[in-house]
């Protein structure tokens, strides 16, 4: 486990490094672009077609998963036949909640705008690497708030079912669920021009960091005098 979260972080780093000494990002956004008619393939039009399956659809899903799994896990506590799942519940909740949000908030302070936003794409700021610094003279009205993709979460997390099943084929069955709902959601908001790719590869790594500080947060608590609230059954 602690080698699958430094690999992680070195993909982070390298997925930053990438993005600002090569343009292999703008270079792959502007296959989305048609800049004759200065729109995104998925233009405001078709996301509201396409919104209720794609976008709001996601984030229902991981709002009513989650809900599932609190369900579950309070059931857990009443009956006995559901207290072998208890930590299947309380993994799948705990990720359903805190990847999205932890994402969320580091986008509130990175202060990165969406190939929409830009003036490569029709927009009105300069692109600058997220690295990489502002002009002097550059004073926006409003900070970018498009780094890391946080829609492409909504699938990311699910990558937690690859903990809370126990045979291996299931847990790798569990991890192709999250990682294809998170390329599903994430290449939507490409196709938007809400974010490039870069956003959405940092955001699956980081998601898969932050579910493996969860998992081993769960074991270490089991071995404390507060394991009740874990599954009575080893995670190990």
């Amino acid at each position: 486990m602690k080698t699958t979260f430094w690999v992680g972080l070195i993909f982070l780093v390298l997925i930053l490094i990438l993005e600002k000494e090569t343009d292999w990002d703008l270079q792959f956004q502007n296959l989305f672009f048609d800049f004759n008619k200065k729109q995104w393939i998925i233009y405001p039009e078709l996301h509201q077609s396409l919104s209720f399956f794609l976008y709001k659809g996601m984030k229902v899903l991981v709002i009513g998963t989650g809900l599932f799994s609190l369900i579950g896990y309070g059931f857990s506590f009443i009956y006995r036949s559901w207290t072998k799942y208890r930590q299947s519940f309380l993994m799948l909740l705990l990720s359903l909640t805190i990847v999205p949000l932890g994402i969320s908030s580091l986008k509130q302070v990175t202060n990165v705008y969406c190939p929409v936003q830009l003036s490569q794409y029709d927009g009105s700021y300069p692109f600058t690497p997220i690295l990489g610094s502002y002009p002097e003279d550059f004073n926006p009205p409003k900070r970018g708030k498009c780094f890391p993709a946080g829609h492409a979460t909504t699938g990311f997390a699910f990558m937690a079912l690859y903990f809370v099943f126990e045979q291996k084929k299931k847990k790798y069955i569990g991890l192709s669920i999250g990682i294809v709902l998170g390329i599903t959601a994430g290449a939507y908001q490409m196709l938007r021009g809400q974010h490039f790719l870069s956003h959405t590869l940092f955001t699956a790594v980081l998601s898969w960091v932050i579910l493996t500080l969860i998992y081993a947060l769960l074991i270490r608590l089991k071995e404390t005098k507060y394991g009740n609230i874990i599954s009575p059954r080893s995670l190990s």
